[in-house]
């Protein structure tokens, strides 16, 4: 038999030994949880994390491989001419009295229109023009297009008639009484970019109207701009005497 003190130091030590086991799988479970919270946590962080990017790229526009190919071929609002590549085909260059050439659109006047005669008549003073104009390049190395009642005209004239001794004498157009000034004015304004007058060209180069003349003029670099456009076809180039 136990003695009393044998048996209480007996249940003693179970009960410590219940309390630890106890104790222990507690902070095990604790620990068990804490892992699951974490990892849960994660994988609804991860889930909605997912979620929102599918979100994104459905509401992100579709974009195609092709499509900056689409926006390449949209630019072009009007058709290429018939036989024309877009690079430079539908040009076509002036001889000017064998010294110069300057580029005119083969197709001027033509709006692709149903009008197939109107377009005909476009055509043919277009052509009128080019033709016109490249015998008035002939006339002299240089040449201003005026009209008789512009105070800019009557300025580059006085300068370049009058200030000037030039050889061989610039050759004047008046286009308010020519017989297709319109349509020549049309033309200089496609290759040279000035469709305004006056409109100085030396050897089919434009060089300014009458502000531009001026200009020149007085900071004595007429002469030599002259001189060095019109190279051999210009034999002198001096002011005229007082």
């Amino acid at each position: 038999m136990f003695s009393q003190r044998r048996l209480r130091l007996l249940l003693v030590t179970v009960a410590a030994v219940i309390f630890l086991i106890f104790y222990y799988s507690g902070d095990a479970r604790k620990v068990q949880n804490q892992t699951f919270y974490q990892s849960t946590l994660s994988a609804m962080k991860a889930q909605e994390a997912a979620r929102q990017a599918q979100i994104k790229a459905e509401s992100a526009p579709m974009h195609r491989p092709d499509d900056g190919l689409d926006a390449e071929v949209k630019k072009d609002a009007v058709p290429l001419a018939q036989g024309s590549t877009g690079k430079g085909e539908d040009m076509e260059e002036i001889s000017i009295a064998g010294r110069t050439k300057i580029q005119v659109s083969k197709n001027r006047g033509s709006d692709g229109s149903e009008d197939t005669s109107a377009q005909s008549e476009e055509q043919k003073a277009a052509a009128a023009a080019k033709e016109e104009l490249d015998t008035i390049l002939k006339q002299a190395p240089v040449i201003i297009f005026s009209k008789s009642y512009c105070p800019y005209s009557k300025k580059a004239k006085s300068i370049l008639l009058d200030k000037y001794d030039i050889t061989p004498r610039p050759y004047v157009v008046e286009l308010d009484g020519h017989r297709i000034g319109k349509d020549l004015q049309d033309l200089l304004g496609q290759t040279t970019g000035r469709r305004t007058v006056p409109n100085v060209m030396v050897n089919g180069m434009s060089i300014g109207g009458g502000d531009d003349i001026g200009a020149m003029d007085e900071s004595d670099e007429l002469a030599s701009k002259l001189q060095m456009l019109g190279g051999k076809w210009i034999r002198e180039v001096k002011r005229a005497a007082a």
